[in-house]
């Protein structure tokens, strides 16, 4: 027997289970601090059992993962590196879905060293997007082509019947990684030139995108889009941007949040804090209601739907926040996770859209798009479990069948993983199509 231990029991973890279930000489530990959530995944399941973790004690860890052939972590990003440091003691492959930070980037050489692979972004945004942009460069330079613009998009999304509140937007995954993950500062390269840009000054201008059966969204730039030239193999390019795809109206609002100050990370006490005071102290004191006066602060109309948006959220009632100590960031969100959730029978959607503008060998341009359109099944599984989820599962079982070779830390880029885990996907209904190019 095989033995995977998994880290984490939340919103994505239920199709990677059941696939590595699916093979008889496979045995899975379900590691987590909720045991309630994990003993209901695994019940009546032979080959699998839950386990009780404490992330914060590293020798609870290792003794946690001791025995295991390959480690999936599905914990919060910042606890990534512990679980790692502990996987190169034991020498136990680990698997994420996490973007690869500065602590874990640290880890290469030792990871290479000591013959462990440390696998990153091997889940949707990022993940299949790294497999399929990959796949498609090397099928463009295979013909002797060259990519001059490499534009990416992705966003998991309420599917267009299941969108109906002012935010057009609910949560399949953590509600502070959402809010935190607005912060980030973000770099790309646009017609040569590097562009650096803080929040919230990219949510100023987001990019229309239109896709057939959904609609018009909207398109601002996600984190670094430089790291990821070397990788894709496009030093020539002229434009390298990722972004992240939302329903029109998103980016107004996130300004609104910042200019109202929930977006900060200074914890502090909330005890007898209204919503309305809260937005009070940062509107000018005057005549007038207060939806007025934050209707002028924010250089908007009181009928506009940011206005619409923010009271829909109870920012402007009496209600008590309800917190003691907290940062403004961790109220938002909290805030964000109670009003914003899916209802029985509705469904999720993911959209990943690539665009490439490439020279030919004969010198004439070409132009590509391709796109993943995905909807979760009502009261199942989401687009973003199985999306997520599902590769990081078919990654371990490479690893768990000797088919990768990689150490140190690593993306799914390799053609060891992208295109075996992207034909395989593909198998499951979960593939790209050809659409009309976006780009020339």
């Amino acid at each position: 027997m095989k033995r995977v231990t998994i880290l984490g029991a939340g919103l994505v973890v239920k199709p990677l289970l059941e696939y590595l279930l699916e093979r008889p000489d496979v045995e899975v530990r379900l590691a987590t601090l909720n045991i309630d959530r994990a003993r209901r995944l695994v019940r009546d399941r032979p080959n699998a059992e839950a386990l009780e973790i404490n992330a914060a004690d590293e020798s609870h860890i290792v003794r946690t993962l001791g025995g295991s052939d390959c480690v999936i972590s599905l914990l919060p990003a910042d606890q990534h590196v512990n679980i790692a440091h502990a996987c190169l003691d034991l020498r136990v492959p680990l698997i994420t879905t996490s973007y690869v930070s500065d602590g874990m980037r640290a880890l290469h050489d030792r990871a290479v060293e000591r013959g462990v692979l440390l696998l990153n972004e091997t889940g949707l945004d990022p993940g299949i997007d790294h497999m399929s942009a990959v796949e498609t460069i090397r099928e463009i330079t295979r013909e002797g082509g060259r990519v001059r613009a490499f534009l990416s998009f992705c966003g998991a999304l309420p599917a267009p019947e299941s969108s109906a509140n002012p935010w057009r937007y609910k949560f399949t995954w953590s509600p502070r990684g959402v809010v935190v993950a607005a912060r980030n500062p973000v770099r790309y390269v646009e017609h040569g030139q590097i562009v650096e840009r803080d929040f919230p000054d990219y949510f100023a201008d987001p990019r229309a995108v239109s896709v057939p059966g959904v609609g018009p969204l909207e398109a601002y730039p996600n984190r670094d889009s430089l790291q990821y030239i070397q990788h894709y193999g496009l030093d020539d390019a002229e434009t390298v941007l990722r972004g992240t795809l939302r329903y029109p109206g998103w980016c107004r609002a996130w300004r609104a949040l910042h200019r109202l100050g929930l977006l900060d990370l200074e914890e502090r006490d909330w005890t007898g804090v209204r919503w309305r005071d809260w937005v009070e102290a940062r509107v000018a004191a005057g005549e007038g209601a207060l939806v007025s006066r934050l209707a002028r602060v924010l250089d908007t109309d009181e009928d506009d739907e940011v206005i619409s948006r923010l009271e829909w959220l109870g920012l402007l009632s009496d209600r008590l926040i309800g917190e003691s100590l907290a940062t403004p960031v961790d109220i938002l969100a909290r805030r964000l996770q109670k009003m914003l959730v899916y209802e029985p029978g509705e469904r999720d959607m993911v959209v990943l859209e690539h665009h490439f503008a490439f020279d030919r060998a004969d010198g004439t341009r070409g132009a590509r798009t391709i796109r993943l359109l995905q909807f979760g099944t009502a009261g199942d599984d989401s687009a973003l479990a199985q999306t997520v989820g599902l590769p990081a599962a078919m990654a371990c079982r490479r690893v768990l069948d000797r088919d990768v070779t990689l150490t140190g830390v690593c993306l799914p880029t390799d053609v060891t993983l992208a295109r075996p885990i992207l034909e395989e996907l593909a198998t499951r209904g979960i593939h790209f199509e050809e659409a009309p190019p976006a780009v020339q």
